[in-house]
């Protein structure tokens, strides 16, 4: 039986104002570039995914590189995995990773999007799952900010969707301020809720021994990237030194940075980001790959799509939410009782707002 073949690609960019800045160790923010992806097929449905690139001057890059890309695939039946895979072959002389990766991914998600509205049945359940609510914990707060306003903004963000677990930013000008930081949220979150921790790569290892050392204690469940994405060794040191469990991997490029973070042995949990990781065929690839090594796959930003890969992750933990596509989102995801709610409805469900995605517009 013949697929619909491909037909065009429409590409626009937007910087969206946040509703909450981000106020981090890597930079402060209060936009977030998104790029979204729109694939039109023979038989008029429309495949859609959206990618967030970060630094919106980088757009118009991507979008180049995307439709370069996507020239490979115009006019064929829609084949979302073997296009991931010829499209990686593709890129050998331009780079399997960074700007490249982005476009490659972007096409992906809005590949297997339409794939998925062809067979009439939402993404989870045509990669081979089913449909239920995803635990999930609230990211939409709690940067480096003063130590004292944290109480109160942690209550808010427990009460926005029934959250049990929220994610505390570390890395202050001195280690008493994190400690701080740390008291204040665990008074609204009582003891027995999970504390997340994330210091966005903002220490040197040495500085990075010292002020682990002096959490070490504080019942953090995870402290996510200390030390810059790429020094693998300091991480095994890390590892090694600390009692606390290491999370990285929102900035590996591709299932082959997953392998050899966890062939190394160099953290305890792995948060693929959608984008980075290859799209749905590299988050699948990387998926199996932690199964093998039996290392639980949290997210990283993208619930409405990460979600339902979630779904089909055999060592699945937990989702990152935010709201920062909703703005530009027709029907934004519900969050019930700590959980994101997967729409019954073919595909991911995504439609954008055009008027939304015009008022702030960016050029690619």
């Amino acid at each position: 039986m013949s697929k619909p073949t491909i037909k065009s690609i429409e590409i626009k960019a937007a910087n969206i104002p946040l509703n909450n800045p981000v106020i981090a160790r890597i930079g402060t923010f209060s936009n977030w570039a998104f790029m979204t992806i729109e694939i039109k097929c023979s038989d008029n449905t429309t495949g859609k995914g959206y990618i967030g690139p970060y630094l919106i001057q980088y757009a118009p890059a991507i979008a180049m590189t995307m439709r370069e890309l996507f020239k490979q695939f115009e006019g064929r039946e829609i084949a979302p995995y073997q296009f991931f895979n010829e499209g990686m072959k593709s890129l050998s002389l331009l780079g399997r990773s960074g700007i490249a990766l982005y476009a490659l991914a972007g096409l992906d998600i809005a590949f297997w999007d339409a794939e998925a509205k062809v067979a009439g049945v939402p993404l989870c359940v045509h990669l081979g799952g089913s449909i239920s609510p995803v635990k999930s914990y609230n990211s939409n707060g709690l940067w480096l900010k003063e130590p004292e306003s944290l109480y109160d903004e942690t209550l808010s963000l427990l009460n926005n969707g029934g959250f049990e677990i929220v994610k505390v930013r570390l890395g202050r000008p001195s280690l008493s301020e994190d400690l701080k930081a740390v008291e204040n949220v665990r008074k609204a979150l009582g003891a027995e809720r999970l504390l997340l921790s994330d210091f966005n790569q903002g220490l040197s290892l040495p500085d990075a021994i010292m002020r682990l050392k002096g959490l070490d204690n504080e019942g953090l469940y995870w402290f996510e990237e200390p030390v810059v994405y790429h020094d693998f060794d300091a991480y095994k040191e890390l590892r090694r030194r600390m009692n606390t469990p290491i999370m990285m991997g929102e900035n590996f490029h591709g299932p082959d940075d997953a392998m050899r973070a966890m062939k190394d042995q160099i953290c305890d949990f792995i948060m693929p980001d959608l984008m980075r990781i290859g799209g749905v065929s590299g988050w699948v690839k990387t998926a199996s790959i932690a199964e093998s090594f039996g290392i639980q796959v949290s997210t990283h930003l993208f619930p409405e799509v990460s979600s339902h890969l979630m779904r089909v992750t055999p060592t699945a933990h937990l989702l990152e939410w935010t709201d920062w596509a909703e703005l530009i989102l027709v029907e934004p995801y519900k969050i019930e009782k700590g959980h994101i709610v997967i729409p019954e409805v073919p595909g991911t469900g995504i439609e954008f707002k055009k008027e939304v995605l015009e008022k702030y517009k960016v050029e690619c």
